[in-house]
């Protein structure tokens, strides 16, 4: 009986402790109530040291003083100083604050303005202190004008993310390539910029995407944008901000040692501006209720170095050059031991940036090329064509093959054209062997066209019937090559027409915003893919029937330069890229609609 009581009393004090245990945990553990608001404020400057907009700045550290902890997110591509400086400032937090170590010796007389965009933000909610800017002034007075605009890709007419807008006040053509700019802002993701705090002069205007943030144009592949003239900049009245308190207590002073944020040190980077600056008192400026705003065309200029990126040869006798840029007028030519007569077919890729070349019957062991785009020679070629005695072939046994522009068993647009492709020219054709049949059994009279600078597309002479199946059938050995191959299986196709009613239309009420010019109209499918284009000069109704059902767009280039496409801009010559206009609206077809499309460019 002892015992027991013994026992219960130790199992008494087990649970006591245990009740005990818990209470203290509790107590610890400072929960937020149930159901209580998310905090949603961000963070906000209490102080700083020196404070913000301050004049005769010495150059020693900034410390900024917020009302709760905050962190640093991705402050390498956030954080931009304008104007630039060559060492970026060391950037530190302790405890509710950020601390900014200037390592460099700053210029006279300038204001300095110190980008985060939204890198600050409070450690328990993330919420974004956005747009955070702080500003000093090395001389007797803060700069107050700004200028504003956008950047957009000259070709496509998109906003043009992330890149830096960069001014200068010593103004000579080669300044982007040579000076770091005396201002500088970057594009948010509209595309837009504010650069401020400038002081009062004419600067030069230049955007770059600067890939290896150098803050000059360095790289051929570096897409710039710059403007005309040069540009003055403006003061525009802006939205006062809270005032703060330099004289409120420091928070961080009195906080304990125990429990308090560890230091974090984090590198600068880059800021994405959408700024509204606060105001500043400015006697006898200017204000306006329309302050210029610039737009700026981004292009990447054309590579003019022309050369051969690649080049194989292909028995029994096909050459294949492949061009670093796509060329003007390629040819070649035979320098050691020079042809009489024709000696090869030659064809162009679309994008002419390739050249095959098909050797006709030549019985030479080598050939010794001059490769030439207009009256530049590119590249002189030395190749072996005939494989040594005992030498392995580089190439499987040769074939002549045959590839239709239909899938048999697809439907066929009734208004296209059927159409052959050999991987060889063609040096003879029996085209009485070839039938074709209506329905698998109706024998229909057939015409074969050859077409290409090659010799080796082939085009039946035929208007299709609608809803229709056709039957194509071309037997073994009915083409042969120039290297005397032919094709070595019979090619059965069978394929059905499409009907009208399966395509709608578009009618294209367009006018231009000049009468006279060389314009490009193209049909854009729903990948901004040209499907179509018609070379235009006058404002009237432009139509494209026979669409497949889905969305379609327009476009149109202004062809100054007469080209016949759309000719990139050049930096140093002055030439801004030509004119794109994009109609700003999708217009879905259907089967068996017209669609009516009024496209007024000039408003």
């Amino acid at each position: 009986m002892l015992q027991d009581k013994r026992q219960n009393s130790f199992i008494g004090s087990l649970v006591l402790l245990a009740s005990l245990l818990l209470i203290i945990v509790g107590c610890a553990r400072v929960v937020a109530p149930g159901g209580g608001p998310i905090d949603e404020d961000p963070p906000e400057v209490i102080r700083s040291e020196p404070p913000n907009y301050s004049t005769n700045y010495d150059g020693s550290d900034i410390r900024i003083y917020f009302d709760e902890f905050v962190e640093l997110h991705d402050l390498r591509q956030k954080m931009l100083v304008s104007p630039p400086m060559g060492n970026m400032p060391e950037v530190s937090i302790r405890r509710r604050s950020i601390i900014m170590s200037i390592e460099e010796e700053l210029m006279d007389n300038t204001t300095y303005n110190f980008f985060f965009g939204d890198a600050i933000r409070d450690i328990t909610e993330g919420n974004v202190k956005s747009n955070f800017q702080f500003i000093v002034s090395t001389g007797d007075y803060v700069d107050s004008l700004s200028v504003r605009g956008e950047v957009i890709n000259a070709f496509d007419r998109t906003p043009a993310e992330e890149v830096y807008v960069m001014m200068y006040d010593n103004i000579f053509d080669s300044v982007p390539y040579k000076e770091l700019p005396v201002y500088i802002s970057r594009t948010c993701e509209q595309g837009q910029f504010e650069i401020t705090n400038m002081r009062e002069g004419e600067y030069l205007m230049f955007a770059l995407e600067d890939l290896t943030h150098s803050y000059k144009y360095e790289q051929p592949d570096e897409r710039i944008a710059f403007l005309d003239s040069l540009v003055v900049p403006e003061y525009v009245e802006t939205v006062e901000e809270p005032e703060i308190d330099e004289e409120a207590p420091l928070i961080d002073e009195d906080l304990p040692e125990t429990g308090e944020q560890p230091d974090t040190i984090t590198e600068p980077g880059i800021f994405e501006p959408d700024i509204e600056e606060p105001s500043i008192d400015v006697e006898d400026k200017p204000t306006r209720s329309d302050p210029e705003f610039y737009r700026l065309f981004l292009f990447q200029e054309a590579d003019t170095v022309q050369r051969i990126s690649s080049k194989r040869f292909t028995p029994p006798g096909r050459f294949t050059f492949e061009f670093r840029v796509p060329f003007d007028s390629v040819y070649v030519e035979e320098y050691k031991e020079p042809f009489d007569g024709d000696w090869k077919y030659k064809e162009f890729t679309k994008g002419k940036d390739s050249m095959l070349i098909w050797l006709d019957n030549v019985e030479r062991d080598s050939l010794y090329l001059k490769v030439w785009d207009k009256d530049h020679l590119i590249d002189t070629v030395k190749e072996s064509i005939k494989p040594r005695e005992g030498e392995r072939r580089r190439a499987e046994d040769p074939e002549l093959t045959l590839t239709p522009n239909v899938r048999p068993g697809q439907t066929f647009s009734y208004f296209r054209d059927f159409v052959l492709t050999a991987n060889n020219p063609i040096k003879d054709i029996d085209t009485d062997r070839i039938e074709v049949f209506i329905n698998d059994s109706i024998p229909v009279e057939s015409q074969w066209e050859c077409f290409g600078t090659a010799e080796r597309r082939f085009r039946l002479d035929k208007t299709f019937e609608q809803d229709t199946t056709y039957n194509v059938i071309i037997p073994d050995s009915t083409f042969t090559d120039i290297f005397g191959l032919s094709n070595a299986d019979t090619l059965d196709v069978s394929f059905n027409t499409s009907s009208a009613g399966d395509y709608g239309m578009i009618l294209v009420d367009l006018t231009l915003p000049e009468e006279g010019e060389n314009y490009i109209l193209q049909l854009l499918n729903n990948e901004d893919e040209p499907i179509e284009e018609k070379f235009i000069n006058e404002s009237d109704e432009y139509i494209f029937p026979n669409l497949s059902p889905g969305g379609y767009s327009f476009k149109v280039l202004h062809d100054k330069h007469k080209t016949g496409k759309w000719n990139t801009g050049n930096y140093l010559e002055g030439v801004q890229p030509e004119p794109v206009y994009v109609l700003d609206e999708e217009i879905e077809v259907r089967q068996n609609w017209e669609h009516e499309v009024v496209w007024d460019i000039v408003k």
